[in-house]
């Protein structure tokens, strides 16, 4: 198989690159980065694909903008939706081409699995959905749209909750948080790897067809401030953490998602504080 991976400068994208290229004897390659390209990526990206004619295609990138101003809407359209539609309508150009997998959030749905976006990142993602539905039927080829939770892993450079926590801890400095009483349901990225491992090798075997929709989801969500506690413990040393300091996001989802629908046969084995602390204490 020939497998090609957009946006494989970022968190997810880098770990599947190293991890395929480590685990497979798969023919894996970076398409370009828009950080390099900005208004010609998605041209750029569209002729590579036409020349290098992957069995498969992986889309790492989007944009994750959570601002609602227009230039935010505006980027958000073309990353999220224009860009997906275009890579894919060039690569059904080649008559080997077989699946697309691409990336949404839980942030699509309320807690009970109803169509209910957080913001218009979400909504993006939710109608990106309906594009991967079209090219399937209309060009015979399997996509698997992938609602990624909560993520973590070494090197992870992202301002995210557990790398602010692990900043601090490092500095020896004190992090203002909210009253921390949101749910979050992490996943290791390698988790993630493998399971993309997985679906590849089962799109090129046809034991999957069509559109396909799956969670990613640990199925143990935890409150952020029992997280805190539990670290709290287990590290080596003191969390300095001041609860409640600051408010909430603005639209920030506090509750679990109960509808939970992860591939067959994949479940997340990784312990949550085992992982944190090897990272944390390291």
């Amino acid at each position: 198989m020939k497998i090609g991976i957009i946006g494989s400068s970022g968190f997810v994208g880098s770990n599947l690159y190293l991890y395929l290229s480590k685990t497979t004897k798969n023919k894996i390659f970076k398409l370009s980065s828009h950080n390099k390209y900005k208004k010609k990526w998605i041209n750029t990206v569209c002729k590579e694909i036409k020349n290098k004619k992957p069995d498969i295609l992986i889309n790492c990138a989007s944009s994750q903008d959570l601002g609602e101003d227009n230039n935010a809407i505006k980027d958000l359209i073309n990353s999220n939706l224009y860009a997906g539609a275009a890579f894919l309508n060039q690569a059904t150009q080649n008559n080997n081409f077989s699946g697309y997998i691409s990336f949404g959030t839980k942030w699509e749905f309320d807690q009970n699995g109803k169509y209910n976006p957080l913001n218009f990142y979400a909504a993006t993602k939710h109608v990106n959905d309906y594009f991967l539905k079209y090219f399937s039927i209309k060009k015979n080829i399997t996509t698997v749209s992938l609602k990624i939770f909560d993520t973590y892993g070494v090197n992870d450079k992202r301002k995210k909750i557990l790398n602010l926590l692990l900043g601090s801890y490092k500095k020896n400095k004190v992090l203002k948080i909210s009253p921390g009483k949101q749910y979050l349901d992490f996943v290791n990225v390698l988790e993630i790897c493998e399971l993309i491992k997985r679906i590849c090798t089962d799109i090129r075997g046809r034991k999957i067809k069509g559109f396909n929709r799956y969670t990613v989801s640990s199925k143990k969500p935890i409150k952020l401030i029992n997280l805190i506690n539990i670290l709290t413990k287990k590290l080596n040393k003191r969390l300095k953490v001041k609860i409640g300091a600051k408010k909430y996001r603005k639209n920030e989802a506090m509750k679990p998602l109960k509808t939970i629908y992860n591939y067959p046969g994949w479940k997340s084995k990784k312990n949550l504080i085992l992982e944190l602390k090897k990272i944390f204490d390291n």
